[in-house]
């Protein structure tokens, strides 16, 4: 069988090393592609991080039932971060490894490195496309919740009937 090369992304976000990096961790829901992937029963909730080494990665639905991602393999705020990722259910999984690297006061380079598909059943290489393609579409939504809303704001005075 060919190797698989690891899946590869990198991106850079006009914001701190900080801010990027908890960004990321803390607000998965807010970009991670969860519609249609509820925990264990219910709708899709919460993708949640514990952040230390050893905690879970995982999502919580809304009716309180969760289902375990992965687990934190590196922690190290604010500059690198990585966990296991549990491509389908069972035991094969993968790793995640991600490097927040500081260029500038507001300028944060993210490489994503997702490795370990070579591991992988048969079966699930299939996963493969459809992950490259997955982190592909997630950063970029990562990346839009930096981005400034372009349309003027507007004065309370505006507001007002006339």
């Amino acid at each position: 069988m060919k190797p698989v090369e690891p899946i590869r992304q990198a991106l850079m976000i006009e914001a701190s090393q900080e801010r990027t990096f908890h960004t990321f961790v803390r607000r998965l829901s807010a970009w991670w592609p969860i519609e249609g992937r509820a925990a264990a029963t219910g709708k899709p909730g919460d993708v949640r991080v514990e952040e230390w080494v050893g905690g879970r990665v995982y999502q919580a639905g809304r009716a309180g039932a969760e289902r375990e991602r992965g687990h934190v393999t590196i922690w190290n705020p604010p500059s690198s971060f990585a966990f296991t990722w549990e491509v389908a259910p069972g035991a094969e999984i993968t790793e995640v490894h991600l490097q927040f690297q500081r260029l500038g006061p507001a300028l944060t380079r993210v490489v994503m490195v997702h490795r370990g598909w070579e591991c992988l059943s048969t079966a699930l290489l299939d996963r493969y496309t459809g992950h490259a393609g997955g982190w592909l579409a997630a950063l970029r939504r990562f990346a839009a919740m930096f981005e400034t809303d372009p349309r003027p704001r507007r004065q309370a005075a505006d507001d007002e009937p006339r």
